[in-house]
């Protein structure tokens, strides 16, 4: 990834931080592994990008849209006897029949 695409995850992380959403690890593996979503985040201007977040009773998510796309992170919590623990899983929708 070129150093603007890296730039705009970043910010699309201060973005869920800022929202109450800590999931950088998460965010970061995602994009290693969907390859097709980077290349439409290389495609579009930042300020172009949606973003929103859901959190009510124990259902909470964040995520955000790229023109056809919407990337959306379900996050789950629980605790155990190691102490409080999440995880995040990422659903992407596409539209327009794409993909």
């Amino acid at each position: 990834m070129d150093e603007k695409t890296l730039h705009k995850i970043e910010n699309i992380n201060r973005e869920f931080e800022k929202r109450g959403f800590f999931i950088k690890e998460d965010l970061n593996d995602f994009f290693e592994e969907r390859t097709e979503i980077v290349q439409r985040l290389e495609k579009i201007k930042y300020n172009k990008i949606e973003f929103f977040d859901f959190k009510e009773e124990e259902q909470h998510s964040v995520g955000f849209t790229l023109d056809d796309a919407q990337i959306e992170f379900f996050l789950t919590y629980g605790e155990d006897e190691e102490g409080p623990w999440y995880e995040a899983e990422a659903e992407i929708l596409f539209f327009g029949g794409e993909e």
